[in-house]
């Protein structure tokens, strides 16, 4: 008899294939996996490098039988999914298009039999478990928690929504800690029993009892003398007769661990949950490489899958935020993911994506050997519902339209608002509905946050896209839209009433969930089938929170929704006028259409007239003040904010009193009266309101920072430069702790020309290179911002883009070589207000740098005329810089420096600090040499 020849194994990467026992192991563990996909593995491996036909492949693994070219790749897709092929480093199976396949990877000859350590458990009379025919991937922590977990606790359950992964992962930890039980593992697939009452019987079976015993007592006796684990998958339809037999069974039989999947917990005496998650993926809009992709364990699925089903399927660069966005698109879910990689060769990578847009639930599974219930997203999540209660359903129905995080009392409000959709719920009271949205979060058909103070609640993608399909489906949708957006408005109006109270970070955690939810309700509100006047009414109430968050994705949501009042049967004046401010405001502050903007405003003028209210007369001169401003029409924005201020105190509103006295500050510097400004910057600073109404124009910059604003700006022009510096800083801190706008406007309102005024050229960088990175980081594109928030400082070189009068009176006043002629001529009419002074001086040094004609006498004029104009205005600073200025003419060209020293000493004796700022150096220097 001839000796037995030895075994011959192939070593390749982490794996050792054994010929002859027909055996794979993966470091040294046995490797699940068919013997038809063992046979080709053989095959190919045996063969490396060449190309196998697969005529050849079909006769050595289905020899004396017909098959279809399908079997065949399927049971390629096999081995390519247990070998991880097209994972970074690990090619193993190419395709050869016409010719067959090649085994590509590297191999290397063992002889040998295989170590008896690593000799897969047989134990027939428990079955064993089911060889799973793909590797698990991203979820090691999970089964190490999981192993920790069931060691101690006996009893837990993997809680997720269909689809997550639970079965997965429920065999991988079991497989693990095969050897921690002396009698083994049983293993019970509970999704096809029907009848609850059966499980025993089922039990009894798997565990190899004879059929003939009866009763529970059989079992407690059998399982009272063994150490093995159970393995109880997919109760969620059989929850009721199983948790009591469970509890049970533990009781008597201490040796017994039971893990369980469950689409909802099971609620039983020492049962823990572990909730499965999502698998991880990048964030939206990463801008990540192939290769940073593929460290989230959702992109390396779908690769996996992908490369599965779709011979030269290759993640790169460019495509790496497709797939990222796709991951996303599927909440993470490992069955979707696979589901959607198997189409990859059906529709290409972008025709995937475009199709999930719409067909999301269509997506089938290719697996003959799946499950019924994840043959498509569509049968798993009906899964789910099917288990569900009317009344759980009907709920569930009604949430669909919920974008992101919503709370819990949000949700409850929706379902039970008064429009009746359909009985069952319409009747229920307010308990009973929280406990069936309490009873979808255990289901896993709603996900909730207990990070916060208050809970939050989301449906998965996929869910809701189901939900949706029944609200289709029932002809519910278009109510339930409209609920959805009824609700959402007296949410938004809710918000903007309690802006003025509480802190801003308290506001943010309480409303920052309505941004998708505004959205979503106005896209819905613009559609054939929504309603026009709440999408109007919805504009009108988030365009007062723009400064705030900023829900518009349309640039023109104010002009549709102005155009769709005009469709409407009904006139609706106030929300006419609402909407008029609104858009002058976006017009100006925005857009920088002053002309657009004044006719608007008129229009609101109008209409507020037309009402006799004083409340929207004052909301709309808000809007008339902060134009002419902008325009740098100083004296006219006074003239208004005069009317302002009768208005709002005809109105008796004391938050509009509040914001007028705002405006009035802001003017009374701009105009030249600084005592004005100081003192009533400081009577807003010490009113308890924080901010103004959310509905006026600035109302979402708080008062700590728009004061401070001016206090800073007006202590500069008054000598104090020093107090200015310190209270700069402080305003930049304050508006770090707020938002965008309010970082902007302390930016370019404050601390940087405070700094340049002050000549501190190293504060003034750093403060400028800090603005343009904030400005660079979020941009301007969809941030309703003020255009004087964005005064550009570094634009030292050109002033020629500045279209705003504005922020060129600023820049000039820092920049004096952009001062011409014409602002001069500006300056000296008296338009200029509060930089008069210093553009008439500026350009008077500017004259005699160029040598002009006359340039002494003109210059000699200018100055005297800038110094009377500061000291009128008591504006100390430009006082002194006019006076150092005339000195040095008067001592270096018209020879006379005891008339110099005597004009410029009297003013430098008026300051009590700043000493060491560019100015008062300058004028120190100039009286030494006096």
């Amino acid at each position: 008899m001839p000796a037995l020849l030895p075994d011959r194994a192939f070593g390749f990467g982490p794996f050792i294939l054994h010929r002859m026992q027909k055996q794979l192991l993966e470091d040294g563990r046995p490797v699940r996996l068919g013997s038809r996909a063992l046979d080709l593995l053989v095959a190919l491996v045996e063969r490396a490098g060449e190309v196998v036909s697969r005529e050849e492949l079909v006769a050595i693994v289905w020899p004396r039988t017909v098959v279809e070219e399908s079997s065949l790749r399927v049971h390629i897709a096999a081995l390519r999914k247990v070998l991880g092929d097209g994972q970074p480093g690990a090619r193993y199976i190419v395709n050869q298009p016409g010719r067959g396949y090649s085994f590509v990877a590297p191999t290397v000859r063992i002889d040998g039999q295989p170590d008896a350590v690593a000799a897969p458990r047989n134990d027939p009379r428990l079955g064993g478990l089911p060889a799973p025919l793909t590797r698990m991937i991203g979820r090691a922590e999970s089964v190490a928690l999981l192993a920790a977990q069931l060691k101690f606790g006996r009893f837990v359950t993997i809680v997720g929504p269909g689809g997550i992964g639970k079965t997965t992962m429920a065999l991988a930890v079991a497989d693990a800690q095969d050897s921690m039980f002396e009698h083994g593992v049983c293993y019970i697939d509970l999704a096809p029993l029907a009848n609850g009452q059966l499980i025993s019987s089922v039990l009894m079976a798997a565990l190899g009892m004879s059929p003939r015993a009866e009763g529970l007592g059989t079992l407690e006796t059998f399982l009272g003398k063994r150490r093995l684990l159970i393995v109880f998958d997919n109760c969620e339809h059989v929850i009721e007769p199983l948790t009591p037999l469970v509890e049970r069974l533990l009781k008597c039989a201490p040796g017994l661990h039971v893990l369980a999947t469950s689409r909802e917990p099971m609620r039983a005496e020492g049962e823990w949950l572990h909730r499965l998650g999502a698998m991880a993926a990048p964030p939206p809009d990463s801008p990540l490489s192939a290769a940073e992709a593929l460290h989230y364990p959702a992109i390396e699925l779908f690769v996996e899958r992908a490369t599965a089903t779709t011979d030269d399927f290759v993640l790169d660069d460019r495509d790496a935020p497709v797939v990222s966005a796709l991951c996303q698109r599927l909440d993470g879910n490992p069955l979707a993911i696979e589901l959607a990689a198997a189409r990859v060769d059906l529709f290409g990578l972008h025709g995937l994506a475009a199709q999930l847009d719409a067909h999301v639930l269509q997506l089938v599974g290719d697996r003959r050997d799946a499950p019924t219930r994840h043959h498509s997203l569509a049968t798993m999540l009906d899964w789910s519902y099917q288990l569900l209660s009317d009344t759980e359903r009907s709920v569930l129905n009604r949430l669909a339209n919920f974008q992101g995080w919503f709370p819990l009392q949000a949700a409850a409000d929706v379902v039970r608002a008064d429009m009746p959709v359909d009985m069952p719920v319409a009747a229920l009271g307010a308990d009973q509905v929280l406990d069936a949205i309490a009873n979808l979060a255990a289901k896993s058909l709603l996900i909730s946050d207990t990070s916060g103070e208050v809970v939050q609640f989301r449906l998965l993608e996929l869910t809701r896209a189901f939900a949706l399909a029944q609200l289709d489906r029932l002809g519910q949708r278009a109510e339930m839209a409209d609920r959805h957006a009824a609700h959402v408005l007296t949410l938004v109006e809710s918000a903007a009433r309690q802006w003025t109270t509480g802190s801003k970070r308290d506001w943010y955690a309480a409303h920052l969930w309505l941004v998708d939810e505004m959205r979503s309700a106005l896209a819905w509100c613009f559609t054939p089938q929504g309603d026009a006047l709440t999408g109007a009414r919805l504009t009108a109430a988030m365009w007062s929170i723009v400064n705030v968050i900023n829900p518009f994705d349309r640039p023109d949501a104010v002009e549709r929704a102005l155009a769709a009042l005009q469709t409407l049967p009904e006139r609706h004046p106030a929300l006419e006028l609402r909407m008029n401010i609104a858009l002058a405001a976006k017009y100006e502050l925005v857009e920088q259409r002053t002309t657009d903007a004044i006719a608007v405003t008129r229009r609101a003028l109008e209409l507020a007239a037309q009402f006799d209210n004083a409340e929207f007369e004052a909301e709309a001169l808000m809007t008339v003040v902060l134009t002419l401003m902008a325009m740098a029409s100083y004296q006219d924005a006074s003239t208004a904010s005069v009317r302002l201020g009768a208005a709002a105190r005809k109105s008796g509103s004391p938050a509009l009193m509040l914001v007028s006295d705002r405006i009035d500050s802001q003017v009374s510097h701009f105009v030249g009266d600084n005592a004005r400004c100081r003192r009533l910057a400081e009577r807003v600073l010490n009113h308890p309101l924080p901010r103004g109404p959310m509905g006026t124009i600035g109302g979402g910059l708080d008062h700590r920072v728009s004061m401070r604003i001016m206090l800073s700006r007006t202590l500069w022009i008054e000598g104090f430069a020093d107090q200015a510096a310190l209270l700069a800083e402080q305003t930049l801190a304050f508006a770090d702790d707020e938002d965008l706008l309010a970082q902007t406007q302390a930016y370019s309102l404050c601390v940087c020309p405070v700094s340049l005024w002050r000549g501190d050229r190293p504060a003034a960088d750093r403060h400028i290179g800090a603005f343009r990175a904030l400005v660079d980081k979020h941009g301007t594109d969809g941030v309703w911002l003020p255009t004087s928030a964005l005064i550009p400082w570094w634009s030292d070189t050109s002033i020629d883009a500045v279209k705003s009068l504005l922020q060129r009176d600023h820049l000039m006043t820092a920049y004096g070589r952009f001062v011409s002629p014409e602002a001069a001529a500006r300056a000296d009419s008296g338009a200029a207000g509060w930089c008069a002074a210093e553009l008439l001086r500026t350009h008077g040094e500017n004259l005699l740098r160029a040598d002009a004609p006359e340039a002494v006498p003109t210059a000699r004029a200018l100055f005297e005329k800038a110094q009377s104009i500061a000291a009128s205005q008591q504006a100390l600073a430009w006082e002194l810089r006019a006076a150092t200025s005339l000195a040095r003419l008067m001592g270096e060209r018209l020879e006379r420096p005891g008339e110099a020293r005597d004009l410029l000493a009297p003013v430098y004796r008026r300051f009590t600090e700043g000493f060491e700022t560019a100015d008062l150096r300058a004028a120190a220097v100039l009286l030494d040499g006096a």
